[in-house]
């Protein structure tokens, strides 16, 4: 048997669905009809899609406790959307924080001949927003590796 390379859904735990639905409209995002208002909001991209969910019913369906309160914040995981250029990085992070988010690591060139800097959402989801000029961007706005 072979599970396919792919991923569907990534789902965000939140604290509060509406306002960190909120937080990704005022990035720009236009959220799916079959989002339900107050529990799960549903933002389709070009790659799959982006789920916010609150965060004790995510655990409870995957049969999980939620982290205790003095938990660190960094959850092993990040998220990443691969722009065009160092400058669309910039302003990326730019809109983010100006959207309510934080920078997490100021964009800088990297080891890999890129530039990539690091933001988190209000609810300590992280996205790495980077610029790889060995990874072309197709007309989706996918990277296109080998």
């Amino acid at each position: 048997m072979s599970i396919p390379q792919r991923f569907s859904l990534v789902t965000l735990g939140v604290h509060d669905v509406e306002a960190a639905t909120a937080f990704y409209h005022r990035l720009g995002w236009t959220q799916a009809r079959s989002s339900q208002v107050g529990e799960i909001t549903f933002f389709a991209t070009p790659g799959g899609v982006i789920a916010l969910w609150e965060t004790a019913e995510l655990a409870k369906d995957a049969a999980v406790q939620t982290m205790h309160a003095n938990a660190p914040a960094f959850r092993a995981v990040a998220l990443a959307i691969n722009l065009a250029s160092r400058e669309e990085v910039d302003d990326a992070i730019g809109d983010w924080v100006v959207a309510g988010g934080q920078i997490s690591k100021a964009a800088a060139e990297t080891e890999w001949g890129g530039y990539s800097g690091y933001v988190a959402d209000p609810d300590g989801n992280l996205w790495e927003l980077a610029h790889n000029p060995g990874w072309p961007l197709d007309e989706r706005g996918l990277p296109q590796i080998v």
